[in-house]
């Protein structure tokens, strides 16, 4: 079997990968479509420590498993698997139990590969009326809709988004649909014209003050010096939320000034995933448009090039074709 594989931070194509074999409560499944994430870029550019096939955000179709009513369906899927029965699964944060396996991440290969299995439990159909080149991004726009639940918000609320990577794009709209005013702030005119497509508030970064007025500012920059700007822009008792991959911030700089937290006490959160149901249903009936952000498709046996364009900064989201 045709996988991608990374080793020692090295990416490579394995062709002679192991074919998987679905046990019990578990599906085994071939992908149509991957999505490069940044903790895939993460495991063979940065810090990862993950050996394993990679891949965790995926569509694809159900060709086995020991319940019937799964085979041939087309699905996405949870990357974190927890044991049901632990403490944390049990009190409904699987997604944070530290035993969790993830998909391409940790002590389980993902799904950029021929095939792969994953737990029945962690799957969710995806409507025929959503094709792949959009259910792709459940995952992703799950995450998104989670930053926006994480808070509670009253009146109408003044939002900042900072950051105008696929995160920041997709929390912008779903801000957006709620009560609230929001802008969204990033240094990249293209992707601010996709904002002014979708009627969402947007300025340059360094166009805009400090002036301690937003109730709730969302970084989704990974740049430790936007929590500073983050702190300067939010108002007293305000909302930061952190919304980003936790994967180590390789450019982390010393000297941040936090008083800011203390004398404006100010709550900071961090979101991080979602529920993939809650993702599928905001394309559904959410009205979140999805076109524009694929900037970059690739075919199965082009993964390495794939790997080194979501590196680019220029890119969106960039996508693997799977056979």
């Amino acid at each position: 079997m045709l996988a991608a594989r990374v080793v020692k931070s090295e990416a490579f194509l394995d062709r002679s990968a192991a074919e998987p074999v679905a046990d019990a409560g578990q599906a085994l499944i071939r992908p149509t479509r991957v999505l490069i994430g940044r903790a895939d870029v993460s495991a063979c550019f940065g810090e990862g420590g993950y050996e394993g096939i990679m891949g965790y955000q995926f569509v694809g179709v159900v060709e086995q498993s020991a319940d019937p009513a799964w085979v041939g369906a087309r699905v996405v899927g949870n990357p974190n698997i927890a044991d049901p029965s632990s403490e944390l699964a049990r009190r409904g944060l699987a997604n944070h139990d530290p035993q969790r396996a993830i998909l391409g991440l940790r002590n389980r290969d993902g799904c950029w590969a021929e095939r792969f299995v994953l737990e029945t439990r962690n799957l969710t159909r995806v409507p025929d009326e959503i094709d792949d080149d959009r259910a792709v991004f459940a995952s992703s726009l799950a995450a998104a809709v989670h930053a926006s639940q994480i808070v509670h918000m009253e009146g109408k609320p003044f939002i900042t988004v900072l950051g105008e990577g696929l995160s920041g794009l997709l929390c912008g709209q779903v801000m957006t649909k709620l009560n609230a005013s929001v802008r969204l702030l990033g240094t990249n005119a293209q992707r601010l014209e996709l904002c002014a497509k979708w009627g969402i508030k947007h300025r340059h970064l360094d166009e805009v003050g400090r002036r301690q007025d937003q109730d709730v500012v969302i970084d989704t920059t990974m740049d430790p010096k936007s929590l500073e700007i983050a702190m300067k822009m939010v108002r007293p008792r305000g909302t930061i939320v952190l919304k980003a991959d936790p994967i180590p911030m390789l450019n982390a700089i010393e000297g941040i000034d936090y008083s800011p937290i203390i004398a404006n006490e100010l709550q900071v959160f961090g979101a991080r995933c979602g529920h993939i149901a809650e993702g599928l249903n905001a394309m559904s009936t959410g009205g979140i448009d999805l076109s524009g952000l694929i900037t970059k498709r690739f075919k199965f046996e082009d993964t390495i090039n794939a790997l080194r364009t979501a590196q680019d900064e220029e890119q969106i989201a960039v996508i693997v074709d799977m056979p």
